[in-house]
């Protein structure tokens, strides 16, 4: 095991912020790897989206095995312990591979076009599967991203890139929105993106719910509100919920000891992450690493 998780990066080859490759192209790719196991626990630092077409796969995603199928779509963000599973060799589909400056420019953090659902893992399953889609279907897109990628004519390429991409990423959204279990209105929604982003940027310095809704100029009870509404949890046990998992990847993905990994993730003292990370899963960190040790 690694003593850092490798991060790997949007590759600085590609000269586009859109990259599509087909499964045979991806196993192409991960047996050239060298850095690191591709096949183990590790980070990107761009944003994926896996398109099933034939066969069946299961990808792991922070902790959990997604199983997917011909018209599933599973998205993953940048940051999230990913990793590739053998059945890839039994499958075809196409990778997108999306510059996370790109997609958090144009679309996360864009103030005209919110994707509040997509990609927002704190909320959301991030797969979706051909039977919500009811009679659309993303694969379509999909083939017309990898066919506009390897065209050989180079006008308008990226704008039509970004065309089809855009579409694709509506589509996508809607069907989250469809299909979401809570109703809430969109400005509760970008009030949710926006403490969930200022959580990954400052959980180790803070873990006190009042600190992130002056932050964002609300109140805490209407913060409270947000989270309650679109999580069922309280703003307090949504933020021990992010730093747990935090910790998680950490010690499934570094070999990292117990001290390091508290000081890391904001805690002035081991014994007091190993107190709140055993109330919090029922788990000493210890146990978990043991228990989710990959072989």
């Amino acid at each position: 095991m690694a003593k850092s998780i490798p991060k790997i990066a949007y590759r600085e080859t590609v000269a586009l912020d859109i990259e599509v490759i087909s499964f045979h192209q991806v196993r192409e790719r991960l047996q050239q790897i060298k850095d690191h196991d591709p096949y183990a626990p590790h980070k990107i630092q761009f944003y994926l989206i896996l398109v099933i077409t034939k066969g069946a796969y299961t990808h792991y995603l922070d902790f959990k095995q997604y199983t997917l199928k011909p018209g599933s779509v599973l998205f993953v963000a940048k940051e999230q312990v990913q990793h590739f599973t053998r059945a890839l060799a039994n499958t075809e589909g196409y990778a997108v591979i999306l510059n996370h400056q790109y997609l958090e420019n144009n679309y996360l953090g864009s103030k005209t076009l919110h994707l509040n659902r997509l990609y927002n893992y704190h909320l959301e399953s991030p797969v979706i599967h051909q039977d919500q889609m009811i009679e659309d279907s993303l694969l379509p897109l999909a083939d017309e991203l990898h066919k506009e990628y390897y065209l050989q004519d180079s006008f308008g390429k990226a704008e039509v890139l970004q065309s089809l991409l855009h579409a694709f990423l509506i589509k996508a959204e809607r069907v989250k929105d469809q299909n979401a279990s809570s109703s809430v209105s969109p400005q509760w929604l970008t009030h949710f993106t926006s403490f969930t982003l200022l959580l990954h940027n400052q959980y180790t310095s803070t873990r006190n719910a009042q600190d992130y809704a002056k932050s964002l100029y609300i109140s805490y009870k209407l913060l409270n509100d947000v989270v309650k509404a679109l999580t069922h949890k309280t703003a307090k046990a949504f933020i021990d919920d992010f730093v747990c998992m935090e910790i998680k990847r950490f010690l499934i993905s570094t070999s990292l000891s117990i001290k390091e990994i508290s000081f890391k993730t904001g805690f002035d003292e081991p014994a007091n992450m190993i107190k709140f990370f055993k109330k919090t899963t029922e788990f000493t960190p210890a146990q978990f690493r043991k228990a989710n040790a990959y072989s």
